[in-house]
């Protein structure tokens, strides 16, 4: 069956997704599609009061009509779909297409949610609903909005939505500062033109990290600057670092948030951190063997604490998934150089660990020993 672009009306919930309006730059990029005869011309149309209403695919037909006019004939056919199957599949297409827009997509699972809360099944009821401003539906019929609820709705015959990808854009619409939510973008802005940090925009991974760490809008805003000011600008250890500012003492994230820490260095902070509050608490009363006792553990737990430190700079070199393809590329002498310097620290750490095993052996009490581990 064929119909004029004309003939074809949006689908009735799309005017609650970004007030109906449609986004020119990906209608342009689908443009260049039509020139190349790569767009498909094909659309799902349900027949409804004598009216023919898209399914999905609204940007797809926009663009069409710009290069075409809206008198040019496409490809559709007919399905039978009630006003949840017309609203079900508008957001499930958003949700499993790459392309779309990240606010389409997240004001469709709202849009969801929205239903699911109304308990209408009809279009007209819920538009009712919404502009009563209801919020909860009447006494007796309970809801079920829990983000595998949803996801569970959106999946109802067709292609599964998961519920991860549900609480992932929900928790960022609910919890992101408004005005952050509004820079969230589908595409990674990392880096803009002549690697420029593009500062208007906020990548979906980052967005969706902050709003678990944090619901504080301020602290929100501070962990982005602090974000695009860090030097580990790679996507996965971005969110490593955001997990372990989490996770860090109160002391520790003022630092970060104030800028006088970089978030890369967060982990490296907090350990040592934790480890001046263990010698905080070592006892100084061990004058029987040397004086200031006390004061020389402290300035040795110190030296160890930079040894462990030199030792998780290693760690992340050769935990590296592509440290054997770096390793390969060093020139000779670096090769030889990378290998002295382990077999040294080696060397020196067994000495020590050698020693100390000495010590051990001349306790007389052994049994008092609490061996404890990091």
């Amino acid at each position: 069956m064929k119909l004029k672009i004309s003939e074809i009306q949006p689908n009735p919930f799309k005017k609650h997704i970004r007030n109906g309006e449609l986004n020119q730059s990906r209608i342009d990029i689908l443009k260049e599609s039509i020139e190349h005869g790569t767009l498909p011309e094909h659309f799902f149309v349900r027949e409804n009061n004598n009216k023919y209403e898209l399914t999905f695919g609204h940007h797809r037909i926009e663009a069409l009509k710009q290069v075409k006019t809206e008198n040019y004939y496409v490809d559709v056919t007919l399905v039978e779909f009630t006003d949840e199957q017309m609203l079900i599949d508008l957001v499930r297409e958003n949700v499993t297409q790459r392309d779309t827009d990240y606010h389409d997509t997240s004001e469709g699972i709202v849009l969801a949610r929205k239903w699911l809360r109304s308990n209408e099944t009809d279009v007209k009821q819920f538009n009712s609903h919404l502009s009563d401003g209801r919020k909860a539906p009447p006494q007796n019929q309970p809801v079920d909005d829990s983000y595998r609820s949803i996801a569970h709705f959106l999946s109802k015959n067709g292609k599964a939505v998961s519920y991860v990808t549900v609480k992932n854009y929900l928790d960022v619409r609910d919890k992101l500062a408004p005005d952050l939510f509004e820079k969230v973008d589908k595409a990674d802005h990392a880096t803009a033109a002549h690697g420029a940090k593009d500062t208007n925009k906020i990548t979906v991974r980052d967005a969706i990290k902050i709003s678990t760490v944090t619901q504080d809008h301020d602290e929100q805003h501070d962990l982005v600057k602090a974000l695009q000011n860090s030097r580990d600008q790679h996507g996965n250890q971005k969110q490593v670092n955001l997990t372990k500012y989490k996770e860090a003492p109160d002391e520790i994230k003022e630092k970060v948030r104030s800028g006088q820490l970089d978030l890369a260095d967060v982990e490296d902070a907090t350990f040592i951190h934790n480890r001046e509050q263990v010698n905080k608490e070592q006892p100084e009363e061990m004058m029987i063997f040397t004086p200031n006792f006390g004061t020389h553990i402290k300035q040795f737990n110190s030296d160890v604490t930079k040894l462990e430190m030199q030792v998780s700079i290693f760690r992340k070199i050769f935990n590296d998934t592509e440290f054997k393809t770096k390793y390969s590329h060093l020139k000779q002498s670096q090769k030889k150089n990378l290998n002295n310097l382990i077999f040294d620290i080696h060397h020196r750490i067994k000495k020590c660990y050698d020693e100390v095993d000495f010590f051990i052996e001349q306790l007389p009490d052994k049994q008092l020993l609490e061996v404890k581990h990091d």
